[in-house]
């Protein structure tokens, strides 16, 4: 039973398709803003009563029916996924399902992320049509001594834009913890290869796993009051909030984090893009690739003046009922951090800000329409994110395609890395002419960087969990 069957939610996964039949249509946000005028209004009328009908007598018949879904939460674990969309269906917004979903993942993959993990959110309201706002929890110096760092910022951004009870955001994830989650192939890789076997002993992928210690810890911070969280939250010596960036590409608005690094090489790397594709230099997807390699190998050679950490990445992806849009990219900086675990059962990460970290969190929108496509995701470094934007917005593969293709990676000492094993793969004249930028490139080993995703276009919502992070995308 997966936890939201436990919890009584009726929704789609990624890998269960939708029931067939007739579409349920509801004036959602882009019919309201794209129709208007008297003249349909006795037509429309009549229609919606007709179709409300129907659905009803779908639903009666079927059961609980949903063609276009409300909302979707995008995770690299399943259970989290869903823990996002209970949280929706209860009434919460995007930030109360990114609130719920790290807690879970702090649980189920402590590989990348933890009580302690570091981070930072793009939050987007589609109806405002305002700039995203930024909010940044990344450094040891903005925190106080009361609440772990992961905690800290979910605190913060919860008493900004939080809807539902901050308990009953956090207990889910308690109830994971005490109850048990079944263990990723992910999590056994990274122990592995990082040699953590003491951490939490010898674990198989599928096997149940508790943390009572982090059960205990959790009901604690479920149970601190809002008065609590406040004179935890009243030490903040900086502002974490900021506006974010707006790169245009194309057609497209592109939203970055504004003092990033990574963000700021992934902008230099889209203006290059972008002006290559407009003079049709680029037309086949293998030309995509040798582009793309080309431009983010020079970037790194001529324009790397701080160095950057590419620490574990977990990002969650979140769009409600209400055209609330979140991406949240967050991670420690080795696999299980520092490795050292505290007496409440979680991992202390590596406090350094010594070399910034890759990852970053975006969202991508139309900017010529109201309900053209909107995107909603997150990536490891500067490298991944160009070439999920341009397989999205230049090969126009769909959101899917776009995040299982095959990737390069531009590793510290600037040469390139290939992920070996995954699948599909770089054809043989994609690495032959990879091979012309460095004579060798490394094979990765496995576990890989997820990015999720979800995509809007008008009313239609599609979503889909990266398969390197082992999650399933979920939406009700």
């Amino acid at each position: 039973m997966t936890v939201g069957e436990e919890l009584g939610v009726s929704q789609t996964r990624e890998d269960i398709p939708l029931k067939n039949g007739r579409k349920a249509t509801r004036p959602y946000f882009c019919n309201e803003e794209c129709f208007s005028g008297s003249k349909y209004m006795n037509i429309a009328f009549g229609t919606l009563t007709f179709i409300i009908t129907l659905a009803l007598l779908i639903q009666i018949y079927y059961g609980d029916y949903q063609v276009v879904p409300h909302g979707s939460v995008a995770t690299d674990s399943l259970e989290c996924s869903e823990i996002g969309t209970y949280v929706l269906k209860e009434g919460g917004n995007s930030i109360d399902a990114v609130i719920a979903s790290a807690l879970c993942l702090a649980v189920s993959t402590p590989h990348l992320t933890g009580l302690d993990a570091e981070g930072h959110l793009l939050i987007y309201n589609h109806k405002a049509k305002q700039p995203p706002t930024v909010i940044d929890f990344s450094y040891p110096k903005v925190l106080p001594q009361t609440l772990p760092r992961l905690v800290f910022g979910l605190a913060y951004v919860h008493q900004q834009y939080g809807s539902l009870a901050w308990k009953d955001l956090v207990l889910p994830a308690s109830e994971l913890a005490r109850k048990g989650y079944v263990v990723p192939k992910t999590l056994v890789e990274a122990i592995t290869l990082s040699k953590s076997e003491d951490l939490y002993g010898h674990l198989e992928a599928g096997q149940l796993k508790t943390h009572d210690d982090l059960a205990k810890t959790l009901d604690h911070i479920a149970s601190m009051s809002e008065n609590e969280l406040l004179d935890s939250l009243k030490d903040l010596r900086e502002p974490l909030t900021s506006e974010a960036t707006k790169v245009k590409f194309g057609n497209f608005d592109v939203f970055l984090p504004n003092d990033n690094t990574s963000a700021a090489l992934l902008a230099f790397a889209l203006k290059e893009l972008d002006s290559q594709n407009n003079s049709k230099l680029i037309s086949t997807k293998e030309e995509n690739i040798y582009r793309l390699a080309e431009i983010t190998k020079n970037i790194f050679t001529t324009n790397f003046s701080e160095p950057l950490h590419e620490g574990t990445v977990s990002n969650i992806a979140v769009i409600d009922k209400d055209e609330n849009y979140v991406s949240m990219v967050t991670g420690m900086y080795n696999y299980f951090g520092s490795g050292d675990i505290t007496s409440h059962g979680y991992v202390l990460d590596v406090k350094s800000k010594d070399k910034p970290c890759s990852r970053i969190a975006l969202i991508m929108k139309d900017g010529n329409s109201i309900c053209g496509r909107r995107i909603v995701f997150g990536a490891s470094n500067f490298a991944v994110a160009l070439q999920i934007i341009s397989s999205l917005l230049i090969v126009k593969d769909n959101a899917t395609e776009s995040i299982e293709a095959a990737r390069f990676h531009i590793l510290p000492d600037g040469t390139l890395g290939i992920e070996g094993t995954h699948f599909p793969a770089f054809n043989e004249e994609v690495m032959k002419y990879l091979e012309t930028l460095i004579s060798k490139p490394v094979l990765l080993q496995e576990p890989y960087g997820s990015s999720n995703i979800i995509e809007k276009f008008k009313d239609d919502l599609s979503s889909h969990s990266d398969s390197r992070g082992g999650g399933i995308a979920s939406r009700f």
